[in-house]
């Protein structure tokens, strides 16, 4: 009985050995299998967990990353895309310069970020030399298989018309470049000696247009970038900033990619498609995605295990992540507090959400912009019969809820930009709001209050009355709109000159605040919106 009595426990000892999950240093050779982790974050604008909930910040996921490492030495940090911009101190200025993203590269350098996909709001600057600076700040790589740097031909050295395209680059600190390519075979190998590698390209959607940039087709990309790194790669996985319905056809198209990672969206979510999974996380890192992917070499098989975890006040901050947070964050407050604003200040508590995302307000009327252009009609002197905004003021491209702080109403309207009122002729109000609606999808799209159109008879209405062609009418708008600047609406370029008379005859009365009194919210939209909301 003894001896069976110990062969048994000898037994369930082995049993247990055998199942365990742990991959450590073993004394035997290499057993085929490789198991790496990948943490993925998408749509990042923030470096701070946000106000109202106190989810996200980019110190505690650079925590769960240092925990992952600790337990597998092969884990990968990617972030598919958007990070560069929008953000309130992106807008603000350091050192004389704008920020512009300089405090993402620096807090996403310090988490130990390994590779990114460009997002459509790294194109949000005009100025090239702003992505320049990023990239070559950056100690991170930038994936980009369908988007190309594009300079007139002339400036690449050639003669003639046309274009010269390349891969965008980092400018070394020591001299010479490093090229973002489109696709990486990255090296694994375990303790035991088992050897990976696995493809990695990135694709983007095509939206952030700019003369310096242009895009081919990504499922071209894909497939082209696949077929690249299939015959030097055991397994190969995309990273993408595209819209799910896309992201759900690069799989259906390359079934042979186990994992897409994704972007661009800003909800979680996780999408099988036939042998292939669609993953994204939330936007502002309030979740990440930890992805266990297990490969057996001999069987070339690959199982992915994919854990959505909480960003949340149960995760301490990294300590060095959180310094170069903390520095951001005073540069932040004193440039908020030199402006009037007190960043934790409560403005309202939202009854439910607010949907402030571009894929609304630049193709919709949306609460959001008739609660903004009624707080202009409320600080105007003239009595404005109706108001315009631009919803490319609109910056946050985030869902906002509960507590509603100044600082969120300078995310949501960062430029800030003071409110004229002007007297416009019927036929230049219905000129603009046409452009408005053509310009949908853009920043021109026009965010409006008091006005209405029949969608029948496309019919346009102020208050209760058919628009007027004929008829001056009192609007209130940015002044960013008088400057001419905005898509396709060059004739609202309109300025007084030294008689003080209107330079457009569409435009006769021009009337802005004295920018040196500060009791005048029409200098700030956003210090008219809080007054709105507190119902001052």
């Amino acid at each position: 009985m003894k001896s069976i009595k110990v062969l048994s426990i000898f037994l369930v000892a082995l049993f247990f050995f055998s199942c365990s999950p742990a991959r450590k240093a073993t004394t035997g050779g290499d057993d085929g299998i490789l198991e790496f982790q990948i943490l993925q974050m998408n749509d990042v604008y923030e470096i701070s967990p946000t106000a109202s909930d106190n989810i996200g910040g980019l110190a505690r996921v650079a925590t769960i990353r240092k925990e992952l490492l600790a337990k597998n030495p092969n884990t990968l940090t990617v972030l598919a895309g958007d990070f560069i911009s929008p953000s309130v101190i992106g807008t603000l200025k350091y050192e004389g310069k704008r920020i512009r993203g300089k405090q993402m590269v620096e807090t996403l350098n310090t988490l130990g970020l390994d590779w990114v996909v460009f997002g459509n709001h790294e194109f949000d600057y005009d100025d090239l030399a702003d992505l320049q600076a990023r990239l070559d700040e950056s100690k991170f790589t930038w994936l980009a298989a369908n988007a190309r740097l594009k300079a007139p031909l002339s400036s690449g050295g050639g003669a003639g018309g046309g274009v010269w395209t390349q891969q965008f680059f980092k400018n070394k600190a020591g001299g010479g470049t490093e090229i973002c390519p489109d696709n990486k075979v990255i090296a694994l190998k375990d303790a035991d000696g088992t050897s990976l590698n696995l493809g990695l390209f990135g694709v983007l959607v095509n939206s952030g247009k700019k003369p310096w940039v242009e895009y081919s087709d990504w499922a071209e990309a894909a497939k082209k970038n696949y077929a690249e790194l299939k015959p030097k790669c055991d397994v190969v996985f995309a990273l993408t900033h595209l819209a799910i319905e896309d992201d759900k056809k690069l799989a259906a198209m390359i079934p042979q990619i186990p994992l897409v990672l994704g972007g661009h969206d800003h909800d979680n979510m996780r999408v099988p498609v036939g042998p292939s999974v669609v993953t994204k996380a939330d936007a502002n890192a309030k979740t990440v995605y930890i992805h266990t992917i297990r490969y057996d070499k001999r069987k070339k098989t690959c199982t992915v295990k994919s854990e959505l975890k909480k960003v949340n006040s149960s995760i301490a901050d990294e300590p060095a992540t959180a310094a170069v947070v903390a520095k951001w964050e005073k540069i932040k407050n004193e440039s908020l507090s030199s402006s009037g604003f007190n960043a934790d200040a409560v403005v309202t508590k939202l009854e439910k959400p607010l949907d402030c995302r571009e894929a609304i307000v630049r193709h919709s009327q949306a609460p959001v912009g008739a609660m903004i252009t009624e707080a202009m009609l409320t600080v105007s002197r003239t009595k404005p019969e109706c108001a315009l905004l631009n919803s490319g003021s609109i910056r946050v491209d985030d869902v906002l809820s509960g507590t509603l702080t100044e600082l969120d109403i300078v995310r949501m309207l960062p430029f800030g930009g003071g409110i004229t009122e002007v007297e416009m002729k019927g036929s230049l109000l219905r000129k603009t709001l046409e452009t408005g609606l053509t310009n949908k999808g853009s920043g021109g799209f026009l965010q409006f209050s008091r006005l209405r159109r029949d969608e029948a008879t496309g019919k346009w209405f102020v208050g209760a009355n058919a628009l007027d062609d004929n008829k001056l009418y009192r609007v209130a708008l940015p002044d960013f709109l008088l400057t001419g600047n905005e898509a396709n609406m060059g004739f609202l370029k309109a300025s007084l000159g030294a008689d003080g008379k209107s330079d457009n005859p569409d435009i006769p009365k021009i009337m802005k605040p004295d920018p040196k009194d500060k009791s005048d919210l029409r200098n700030d939209v956003r210090l008219a919106l809080i007054k709105y909301l507190r119902g001052e």
